[in-house]
């Protein structure tokens, strides 16, 4: 859903903030964190890198690389890091076909 809000969001042309939701592991969660185009690339730069709302992060699958005010940036480890980089819209590599 954050890649077609940044794709909406340069479309747009603007350099001011933009609602992005919550990337935590939660499902059911939808917060909204501001940002602006520089700070979600700075986060989505590495495909196994996510940003979450303070409080959000699940330590048993991420560790927290970046602390700001609004969000951190944590990146997914074990498990969750392979699954991460395998879906990682940003790669290049085609869509898995659907199981």
């Amino acid at each position: 859903m954050n890649e077609a809000i940044e794709q909406t969001a340069i479309g747009l042309g603007g350099l001011d903030g933009y609602e992005f939701i919550c990337e935590c592991s939660s499902a059911g969660c939808f917060d909204r964190v501001t940002l602006t185009l520089v700070e979600y690339e700075h986060v989505r730069k590495v495909g196994t890198r996510f940003f979450v709302t303070p409080g959000h992060q699940n330590v048993a699958v991420e560790l927290v690389v970046e602390t700001t005010p609004r969000y951190l940036i944590v990146e997914k480890d074990g498990a969750a890091g392979i699954i991460a980089a395998l879906e990682d819209p940003r790669d290049g590599d085609p869509a898995a076909p659907p199981s």
